[in-house]
């Protein structure tokens, strides 16, 4: 068997009536995502394993002793400062030493919504790329995998500037075709989303142009190959932005500073880390009253989806803000330059949601009603002839 995967970064289920040719397969159904972001959902899709084995859930982790902006420490009027010319600047120096030690996708990003005097507590729970080795510490990756068992493999579209990874695609031409696993990695659909929408006439057009490119490859691959068989699947869908909520607002209205306690902001998380008492029971004080948008994530909720944590990494108190809601503000300025853009549309909601799904699409049927991301990497490895190994918590589709 020849096996040709194709992943579309945050393409939902009913977006494939803008693609005529992926219309075509008989077999489709939707994926189940992870409660969270990227992280979990490309380390489930390449481990097999849920978020509480493979330990990401967040682009930052708390970790004081390890955290690239230890220097800012040494400096005590930067600490104090929230100007954001000056925070610009030191995420451009610890950008400038540390790029080169962190390989992984996010790597070290600029955090406009995080109090600089925080910042030296947050270290990124990934340092290495998906397809690096021992990219996960204690689980082995599809493509760990692959290269052990002598499998030949190809990936497109891991290279450069992820949100045109199409146009790699398209000038893919194969050169080894003993290749049996062919993987093509399409990341321009999850970014244009948050900008426009998926919804959009950008948007569409592009999910068009990429099914033209699909049509052209699976038929070369059909043609070539003796036994091909074909999946597509997506790590999760999309929600429409309908509000913005500014945390320093809120906790201004109770005469506190949000800057005053360890914390980071993602899109629709916020995260505490207490120094005392007191300062948990003032911060349980003022997410209670948001109960009407959000809730602090239980010990009940962290085993439902699988993110229950050994440790405090990701937070002491996190708190979840539903959809179709944010945390803000998405853009800001810089002099006259504007950095980010205004967020249209989300994803890291409950994964119950229908709206949170993925989409998995194949040439054969699925052996279940529900796949899950865990499922990606026993699919594929199964469909080489490698045995599944027990502590996979994801099932082969077939």
């Amino acid at each position: 068997m020849e096996l040709m995967n194709v992943f579309i970064d945050g393409l939902k289920p009913e977006s494939i009536k803008y693609m005529d040719f992926l219309s075509t397969f008989n077999s489709k159904g939707r994926i189940k995502t992870e409660l969270g972001y990227s992280n979990p959902c490309h380390a489930s899709m390449y481990s097999g394993v849920y978020p509480n084995k493979h330990l990401y859930w967040f682009i930052w982790r708390y970790s004081p002793n390890t955290s690239p902006f230890k220097w800012i420490d040494n400096i005590g009027f930067i600490k104090e400062t929230e100007d954001v010319m000056i925070k610009y600047a030191a995420f451009k120096l610890t950008k400038m030493f540390f790029s080169k030690k962190v390989t992984s996708f996010f790597g070290i990003q600029f955090l406009p919504k995080i109090p600089l005097k925080v910042w030296s507590n947050f270290d990124l729970a990934e340092q290495k790329y998906w397809t690096e080795n021992n990219y996960i510490d204690s689980y082995p990756t599809l493509f760990e995998i692959l290269q052990k068992h002598g499998k030949s493999f190809h990936v497109v579209g891991l290279n450069g500037d992820l949100s045109h990874s199409s146009d790699q695609i398209s000038k893919h031409k194969p050169s080894n075709e003993e290749d049996q696993w062919l993987y093509y990695f399409i990341g321009d659909i999850d970014p244009m989303s948050h900008k426009y929408g998926q919804n959009s006439s950008v948007t569409i057009n592009q999910l068009k142009k990429i099914d033209r490119i699909l049509e052209k490859k699976y038929n070369v691959f059909e043609k070539e190959c003796s036994d091909p068989v074909f999946m597509l699947f997506s790590d999760h869908g999309h929600t429409t932005v309908k509000n913005e909520f500014n945390m320093h607002n809120i906790f201004s209205k109770y005469h506190k500073r949000l800057a005053d306690y360890i914390h980071f902001i993602d899109a629709n998380y916020i995260r505490f880390w207490f120094r005392s008492c007191k300062e948990e029971n003032e911060v349980r004080g003022i997410l209670s009253a948001l109960n009407d948008i959000g809730f602090i994530l239980t010990e009940k909720h962290l085993q439902k989806y699988q993110i229950n944590m050994p440790d405090n990494r990701y937070g002491d108190l996190i708190f979840y803000l539903d959809a179709p809601n944010i945390f803000g503000p998405s853009e800001f300025y810089i002099k006259t330059k504007k950095i980010g853009s205004r967020v249209v549309s989300m994803h890291g909601y409950l994964p119950d949601y229908s709206e949170s799904d993925g989409v998995i699409i194949a040439s054969q049927g699925f052996n279940r009603s529900e796949v899950k991301l865990e499922d990606i990497t026993p699919t594929v490895i199964s469909s080489l002839g490698i045995d599944v190994p027990t502590y996979m918590d994801g099932k082969p589709i077939w």
